[in-house]
């Protein structure tokens, strides 16, 4: 090998050092923003929706870990917000694995991404499945309150109303629950990320709390 060679993989050698210095520098502070994320959702109440034929158990610990991060943020984030202006929340479904996404689809009314179909193409059959995003951890189940429509209205709205967050619910009535993040500029995304900011948060017009399953004192 000459030593022009050795000049070049040498200088390529201290420049992956170099950047891999700057990102063992930067990791904590995303590090700690994620376990600050993951750590408010596991803390949310957490149960099985029950509008399929059985419980898939998509809302365990696993099940939050397995979230992409970004996303994780922003939905914390906005729940975070959401709870200490209009009350309770929980949680019914987050990531999916292939096998927990076909389980969730057993008994579940409408189309549901898990379900084979069958297509035909040239005179063939072919089975296929689509992808849910809940697969990919992009996507999250949240029941608002009680679940009512009303309760359910605010959430969306409150989204609507603090597009900081970065956070949406696509589906609308046709699937209350499914929230997805927004399709936003990297400062959004940014925003959501650093729990310490202060944000003017908005609240929703149709309601001021949540009801709640449990009796009041």
């Amino acid at each position: 090998m000459g030593a022009g060679v050795r000049g070049i993989l040498l200088s390529l050698a201290l420049a992956a050092s170099s950047m891999l210095g700057t990102r063992a520098h930067a990791d904590p502070l995303r590090v700690g923003h994620d376990h600050q994320a993951l750590a408010f959702l596991m803390s949310l109440p957490r149960e099985w929706s029950g509008t399929s034929d059985r419980d898939c158990k998509t809302y365990e610990h696993k099940n939050i870990e397995r979230l992409s991060r970004v996303f994780a943020a922003s939905a914390a984030s906005l729940l975070k917000a959401f709870v200490a202006m209009h009350g309770h929340v929980t949680i019914t479904s987050a990531h999916r694995s292939q096998q927990e996404q076909a389980c969730v689809c057993e008994g579940e009314k409408g189309p549901c991404a898990g379900r084979p179909r069958v297509v035909k193409i040239k005179k063939r059959r072919l089975i296929k499945r689509s992808t849910s995003r809940h697969q990919t951890g992009l996507a999250m189940d949240v029941r608002a309150g009680t679940g009512t429509d009303a309760e359910f209205a605010c959430m969306h709205e409150f989204a609507q109303l603090n597009p900081q967050f970065g956070v949406r619910f696509p589906l609308g009535r046709r699937d209350r629950p499914h929230m997805e993040p927004v399709a936003v500029r990297r400062s959004n995304v940014k925003i959501a990320m650093v729990g310490g900011l202060q944000q003017q948060v908005t609240p929703c017009t149709t309601m001021s709390i949540m009801l709640v399953d449990a009796p009041v004192d």
